[in-house]
């Protein structure tokens, strides 16, 4: 563009227009990251992606379907100033930014793994379930409340109960402290069920583990957790490179979960935290429980995708 301005100057003059300033950038290259409309387009022809909305895509709507928010992308432009210099940006700062802006006000929910999830039984825990309106936020009252349900028996990440040992005082987060009493494995070794008692009285800031943990009812969503990586395996393609030749074959990993009943009234673009998991976007809210409510994992800025 640069190699026109005296045209574009000589236009203007001949033409009797005023004069005007230009302020000449560089492009923003971000690395693992495509630009190029004809290299994009190619994914979109192959099938490799869903479209120009795919969240694994650099366009205003790939990103924003990913949880980004517009507010975060012009912070980010403006940070970057009008610069000559060539760049290859990471996406670490713009996602950083982005989690600044949504973390204080999503609500939170919760969502345990379906997979080996392990049930544990507090002997003392109610006998029939009970409901306490609590605050989606802790620190943002416009987030609302949600209804969350105690039942004796409840349902832990294998993860998580893995990592417990008998005897051991764990705090089960919205509820209090408990005492797991007994653990059951199989021939694996693997944990499949545990046994413990309340201790509500117990002091949170004396145990390891803080645990998210999910009522067992049949008031639960399905959900499907949707994480995405790089589209492409080299951090800067050269001109000479074939994208074909650094595709990236998985891009998109898929976990099912069960969430709690709340969740059955996101909607579609809503952004949530799952407590110690992360910040998602609901892609395809609640419709029936046979249907699992879609969630793209939005990246916190640490390890940025």
């Amino acid at each position: 563009y640069h190699d026109r301005n005296a045209q574009y100057f000589k236009v203007l003059e001949d033409m009797g227009l005023r004069q005007v300033q230009l302020y000449e950038f560089s492009r923003l290259n971000l690395v693992f990251t495509l630009l190029s409309k004809r290299k994009l387009l190619w994914f979109v022809q192959t099938g490799l992606v869903d479209g120009w909305d795919d969240p694994r895509f650099p366009t205003v709507q790939g990103i924003v379907r990913r949880g980004l928010k517009i507010e975060a992308l012009i912070q980010f432009i403006l940070e970057q100033g009008a610069s000559k210099n060539l760049n290859l940006m990471e996406w670490d700062k713009l996602w950083s930014i982005n989690k600044r802006i949504i973390d204080p006000v999503c609500p939170r929910h919760t969502a345990v793994v379906a997979e080996r999830r392990v049930l544990f039984t507090l002997t003392d825990g109610p006998d029939e379930p009970f409901v306490r309106m609590i605050p989606k936020h802790k620190k943002f009252e416009g987030a609302g409340e949600k209804a969350t349900t105690f039942t004796k028996s409840i349902w832990l990440e294998e993860a998580d109960a893995s990592a417990i040992s008998v005897g051991e005082e764990v705090t089960l987060m919205d509820w209090g402290n408990a005492i797991v009493k007994e653990i059951t494995k199989d021939e694996e070794g693997r944990v499949t069920a545990l046994s413990g008692v309340l201790n509500l009285q117990g002091s949170v800031k004396t145990t390891k583990l803080k645990l998210t943990w999910l009522p067992d009812t049949n008031e639960l969503v399905n959900l499907t957790l949707t994480e995405f990586d790089y589209l492409i395996t080299k951090k800067k393609l050269e001109d000479d490179d074939e994208v074909a030749d650094f595709v990236n074959p998985n891009t998109k990993k898929e976990t099912l979960a069960l969430g709690d009943s709340n969740m059955r009234n996101l909607k579609c673009g809503d952004v949530i935290q799952l407590e110690r998991k992360g910040y998602f976007r609901c892609d395809v809210p609640f419709v029936k429980s046979s249907k699992p409510i879609v969630l793209f994992s939005i990246p916190g800025g640490r390890a940025a995708k």
